[in-house]
């Protein structure tokens, strides 16, 4: 296979910088639940002075690190997919199938942004629980991994390698 040149490889070089951030924020994310969730035992049981804001904001990591590792899924056709009737089928077929697939996840993106954008402006304005942070901190995690998403869809246009499974799946 040629390798890519042209628009083609500069959208591949886009994507790579958008996984790299998505990766950074799952890394991020399950590092700051980690050390978020030593510090509140640390207060709880060491000094019997128990935050009241730690699970919020690991519910607010929580939610970034699944919607950017399902992008990151994504982008590397990594994501639980039941193939063994569709491997059966004529080549051709399996094509129109893949298509299918993939139209759906752009549809299903496309209303991710969307409704995850209306959802996210409309609670920006408000605070929830014991911090004064709007709960628009967790509804932002879909439209921009949905975002990402798109992204990466576009690819899959330009680069037929980008439509296999990328790396090592271990059951």
């Amino acid at each position: 296979m040629q390798p890519l040149t042209g628009l083609p490889a500069l959208w591949r070089r886009l994507c790579d910088l958008c996984e790299w951030i998505a990766r950074a924020i799952i890394g991020g994310s399950i590092a700051a639940i980690v050390l978020i969730t030593i510090a509140a035992v640390w207060y709880r049981y060491g000094l019997e002075r128990p935050l009241s804001w730690t699970e919020q904001v690991c519910r607010i990591f929580f939610v970034w690190s699944v919607f950017a590792g399902a992008a990151v899924l994504y982008r590397n056709m990594l994501h639980i997919a039941i193939d063994m009737f569709v491997l059966m089928l004529p080549r051709r077929l399996q094509v129109l199938v893949l298509w299918l697939n993939q139209g759906l996840v752009l549809i299903l993106s496309v209303l991710m942004l969307w409704f995850g954008l209306q959802i996210s402006i409309g609670t920006l304005g408000q605070t929830f629980g014991a911090l004064e942070i709007s709960p628009a901190s967790f509804y932002f995690a879909a439209p921009f991994c949905a975002a990402l998403m798109i992204v990466f869809w576009i690819e899959k246009l330009f680069d037929p390698a980008r439509r296999d499974p990328f790396g090592d799946v271990h059951l």
